[in-house]
C-alpha cells in the first residue's frame, strides 16, 4: 500500500541520509507576534513488498491549512525528496494530491487556495494516476509530531477495449463513458459533475476488430449507474449503442471492455472490471441491442421507431417497400416490435472481396445503416422474390457470403458457385432493422 508519511520527529530530521534532497522554509516572523517555532517534515515512500502494484504517483502536491487559511504549498518531486516546513504552533490539516503536475494541471496557489479549490486539467491534457490523502497534525512550541498518510487512488483505469465483428464498412469506432467527475479538489473530493470521455479505437489487420490498449485514467462516475456507449460510424452516420451499467464503476479498479457486434440485434458486450490488489475483484456483463441505440451524424443511422411504416396499423410484410428498400423478410418480436430484412435498391459490380466490403458504404439507403453482404438465407429470399423486386435484379450473378467464403448466385437457375471475380459479379447489400409501433 502506498504511504505518504509526514515526520516531525527531531530524530527523523537528524537521521536524514546525505542522498535525500531537502526543501526547507526558514524559521521567521509571521506577524502578530508569532514566529515559526516548529518544523513539519514531509517525506514519501512507496510501500508494499514484492508484487505490490502500489506506487506513489509523483509529483505530490502538499497543501497545509490552519483553519481556512492555506499556510504552505510545496511539491515532492520524487521519492528521495523531503520537505521541511516551518510553522507556528497550532493544529493543521495536511492535504496531499499525487500525480498532479504543473504541466498537466492548473494548481491552486497558497494565496488563493482553499480545501475546495479544484485541481483542473489544462486544455488538451488527460488525467493521470491521481491519488489523495488527508491528515491532521497538532504542533506545539518546540514540540514534534508524526503523521502518516495512506494515499488512495482517485481514478479508475481503462486498460483494454476490444470490439469484434464490426462491419467492414465502418470507418470509425469509439467508446464513451459518462457521466464522470471532471476535477479533484485540494481535499481529495470530486468536483464538477457530468463530464464524459470518448476513447477512439483502431482497426486491426482482420478489418473487423477495433482495439484500444492505451491506458486511460478517468475520474469515477459522478452518478450511478454509469453508461458505456459504443459508437460505430458507417457511411458518414454514427450509430450509438448505450448500456447503463448494473455494477458501479469505481476509483481504484482496472476496467476491460470486450464487445462483439451482432448483425441481427446490434452489439453484444461483455465487460470485466478487475480491482487492483487492494480493492479486490469484480466482474460485470452487459448486452447492447438495437432497441437501446441512438444516432447522430448527417445521415440518420437510428433504428426506425415505426413512424414511417405508413397508415397501416400492421407491420410491413415481405414484398412491401420500406424506406425505399424491398422487404425480404419480417420477424415479429412481440405485438409492438419486429425486425425487417431489407434489400437495398442500389447495386454495383465488384471486383474482389475487399472491394465488395468497401462498396457497402456507398450502396446503402439514407436512413438505414449497417449494410452487409447477403447471407445464404438472405440470397435465397432475394432469388425467390427476383421477379417482384423493383428495380429488378436483371444481372446474371449476385454476390453472397458463406461464412468467410465469397460465393455467387446465378439468377437464371438459382445455382451457386465460389465467386469468380474474373467475370462481372453484382452486389446488392442487405440490412436488418428493428421497428416499433405505438
Amino acid at each position: 500500500m502506498n504511504k505518504l508519511i509526514l515526520f516531525t520527529s527531531a530524530l527523523a530530521v537528524l537521521g536524514l541520509t546525505a542522498c535525500e534532497k531537502g526543501l526547507t522554509d526558514d524559521i521567521g516572523d509571521v506577524g502578530n507576534g508569532q514566529v515559526t517555532n516548529a518544523m513539519l517534515q514531509v517525506r514519501t515512500r512507496s510501500g508494499g513488498g514484492s508484487g505490490d502494484e502500489a506506487t506513489v504517483a509523483y509529483p505530490v502536491q502538499v497543501y497545509v491549512f490552519q483553519g481556512d487559511e492555506c499556510r504552505a504549498v510545496q511539491t515532492i518531486g520524487d521519492e528521495g525528496q523531503t520537505l521541511n516546513i516551518a510553522l507556528t504552533e497550532g493544529t493543521y490539516t495536511v492535504y496531499a494530491v499525487g500525480g498532479a503536475s504543473t504541466a498537466d494541471y492548473v494548481l491552486p496557489t497558497q494565496g488563493e487556495g482553499t480545501s475546495t479549490s479544484a485541481i483542473t486539467l489544462k486544455e488538451g491534457k488527460a488525467h493521470g494516476d491521481l491519488m489523495a490523502a488527508t491528515a491532521t497534525a497538532t504542533l506545539v512550541d518546540g514540540g514534534t509530531n508524526t503523521v502518516t498518510l495512506g494515499l488512495q487512488r482517485k481514478t479508475m483505469l481503462i486498460q483494454n477495449i476490444e470490439i469484434k465483428k464490426v462491419p467492414t464498412a465502418a470507418t470509425a469506432v469509439s467508446v464513451t463513458i459518462a457521466p464522470l467527475w471532471q476535477s479533484l479538489t485540494v481535499s481529495g473530493n470530486f468536483s464538477t459533475a457530468g463530464a464524459s470521455r470518448t476513447i477512439a479505437l483502431t482497426r486491426q489487420s482482420d478489418g473487423r476488430t477495433w482495439l484500444s490498449t492505451t491506458d486511460v485514467h478517468l475520474l469515477p462516475p459522478s452518478s450511478q449507474p454509469a453508461s458505456v456507449s459504443v459508437n460505430i460510424t458507417i457511411g458518414g452516420a454514427t450509430k450509438t449503442y448505450t448500456y447503463s451499467t448494473s455494477d458501479q464503476l469505481e476509483a481504484g479498479y482496472k476496467i476491460n471492455i470486450d464487445g462483439t457486434y451482432t448483425e441481427a440485434v446490434g452489439v453484444t458486450l461483455s465487460g470485466t472490471i478487475t480491482g487492483a490488489e487492494w480493492l479486490g475483484e469484480r466482474t460485470i456483463r452487459f448486452d447492447f441491442d438495437e432497441n437501446g441505440s441512438t444516432a447522430s451524424g448527417e445521415n440518420n443511422g437510428s433504428v426506425d421507431d415505426g413512424s414511417a411504416v405508413g397508415n397501416s396499423n400492421n407491420f410491413p410484410k415481405a414484398g412491401d417497400t420500406y424506406e425505399g428498400c424491398y422487404v425480404l423478410a419480417v420477424t415479429t418480436i412481440d405485438a409492438n416490435s419486429a425486425e425487417l430484412t431489407l434489400l437495398s435498391s442500389n447495386e454495383s459490380t465488384v471486383t474482389s472481396a475487399s472491394n465488395a466490403n468497401a462498396a457497402l458504404a456507398t450502396l446503402g439507403v439514407d436512413g438505414i445503416s449497417d449494410w452487409s453482404i447477403p447471407t445464404k438465407d438472405q440470397i435465397d429470399a432475394f432469388y425467390a422474390a427476383k421477379d417482384d423486386i423493383t428495380p429488378a435484379p436483371d444481372r446474371q450473378r449476385y454476390l453472397w457470403q458463406d461464412g468467410t467464403t465469397m460465393k455467387q448466385r446465378y439468377m437464371s437457375d438459382g445455382s451457386d458457385s465460389n465467386a469468380n471475380f474474373n467475370y462481372a459479379i453484382f452486389l446488392r447489400p442487405v440490412a436488418t432493422v428493428s421497428i416499433t409501433k405505438d
